[in-house]
């Protein structure tokens, strides 16, 4: 995959008249190119809409992220230590007025009213008392949630029409605004409990919840849907490993077969999204869980439906059908084994092991989390990676592998099985970012 963040790391801190040339010489270069593809330039006034945020344009989106790499730089020397931590504290209270607003359905309201509303109509619509909304407001105009054209009157701003127009991933933001927030909180006391290691220790959802993500979300079907919703959201925009699949089928296919063989399902599965790109492909999905099944079912295309079916089995783990050896094609591992332990994992990718030994052009695709090194990336790129590996760590005590860890485990299988490419970490531009999208795209093969 290509990187977009080849800034190295710096190793001394740049005076901040160097660092607002470069900015300038960034900006100028954005400017050139938005000119000459005929790109709009980037706004965030409601209704507009432009290319530059998309990564269409190598150019824009390398000097985007170089850029944006500059500005963490320069603020942090002009905020200096004491402000630079008031300031990483004090976004908690951004967070809390953002979920007020989202859950008083006033965006809805502002939304439904033709993009403005008035501060008296907005606190009749939500219940809330006039004095306190004009403060709430206040700040999410301050950060461009809102725009207050005049006095008392409030309009969307296209921060805000991006949470109206997908609603899966006003989902997201919603989990990550509340139950993530809250998680997030009782982490320290996660750790502080004894024992406190991957293996044997506690989270901090448990910490803070009172019990683990998965059956609180079972206890609140309200919050769960939102949690499926929000998980669905990210799969489609912000998770780059559906991306990489369709990456591999479109450059690596390499026989005339046409099944494919999907395991696991929690997340969704890529042969939803896969079955209406691929039309010469035919697709089935192999899952423990029932519910999981019926999500998957309810989300496949009615076009699609003769060329994808969902198999209940009663285990990932038991012998495979007969007739793989000479149909399928590829098994898809998507998103499974990040909160798998490694004999789980290994032990899964064993009972694949006879059919590839029958048909040895048989491929296994998997897609999942990696922890990259301090050194793959530049500080503001890496600090989503390392969001990612607390994240798996407050929610589900998990820990994202390695690189190494990675070949470690594949190794463990059989000798036979080889990775017949080296690990992919997908670097994605800043927008992309949510919480670590890092990824590996891993084909494996016996040989």
């Amino acid at each position: 995959m290509r990187n977009l963040c080849s800034v190295a790391p710096e190793t001394e801190p740049q005076r901040i008249g160097q660092l607002a040339a470069d900015i300038l010489l960034e900006c100028s270069l954005m400017d050139k190119q938005c000119q000459a593809s005929g790109t709009a330039p980037p706004s965030l006034e409601a209704g507009a809409s432009t290319a530059f945020w998309s990564e269409t344009s190598t150019e824009i989106a390398t000097a985007r992220t170089r850029t944006l790499g500059l500005l963490d730089r320069l603020s942090a020397l002009l905020l200096g230590p004491h402000d630079l931590l008031a300031e990483f504290v004090a976004s908690n209270w951004d967070q809390g007025a953002l979920y007020a607003f989202l859950r008083s359905q006033t965006l809805e309201h502002i939304h439904s009213s033709g993009g403005h509303a008035s501060l008296s109509s907005i606190s009749e619509k939500s219940g809330v008392p006039e004095d306190k909304l004009v403060r709430i407001l206040g700040l999410l105009r301050c950060k461009n949630i809102v725009h207050e054209p005049e006095d008392d009157v409030y309009a969307l701003t296209a921060v805000s029409e991006a949470l109206v127009s997908d609603a899966d991933f006003k989902a997201w933001v919603e989990f990550q605004l509340f139950e993530t927030r809250v998680a997030s909180a009782h982490l320290s006391e996660a750790l502080a409990s004894k024992p406190n290691g991957y293996a044997d220790g506690t989270t901090g959802f448990k910490q803070g919840w009172g019990v683990e993500m998965y059956e609180w979300h079972a206890r609140h079907p309200e919050k769960g849907d939102r949690f499926r919703r929000a998980m669905s959201g990210v799969s489609a925009s912000l998770d780059p490993g559906d991306a990489m699949i369709r990456g591999w089928f479109q450059s690596e296919r390499p026989s005339n077969r046409t099944k494919v063989v999907e395991f696991g399902g929690r997340y969704g599965f890529a042969s939803v999204s896969l079955v209406a790109k691929e039309p010469k492909l035919t697709f089935e999905v192999r899952c423990d869980s029932q519910e999981f099944l019926r999500r998957g079912e309810a989300l496949a295309g009615h076009d699609s439906t003769s060329r994808i079916t969902f198999t209940h089995v009663s285990s990932l783990f038991g012998p495979l059908p007969l007739d793989d050896s000479k149909n399928v094609l590829v098994y898809v591992i998507r998103n499974l084994f990040w909160n798998w332990t490694d004999d789980d994992a290994v032990k899964l990718l064993k009972t694949l092991l006879p059919t590839l030994r029958i048909t040895p052009s048989i491929h296994i695709l998997v897609t999942d989390g990696i922890s990259p090194s301090r050194r793959d990336f530049p500080p503001h790129v890496e600090v989503a990676y390392r969001r990612r590996d607390v994240t798996t760590m407050t929610m589900h005590n998990v820990k994202q592998r390695t690189q190494a860890e990675w070949l470690a485990l594949f190794s463990r299988v059989d000798p036979a099985l080889k990775a017949s490419r080296p690990l992919n970490l997908e670097t994605k531009t800043p927008a992309d970012m949510w919480a670590g999208s890092n990824k590996i795209c891993e084909q494996l093969a016996c040989v």
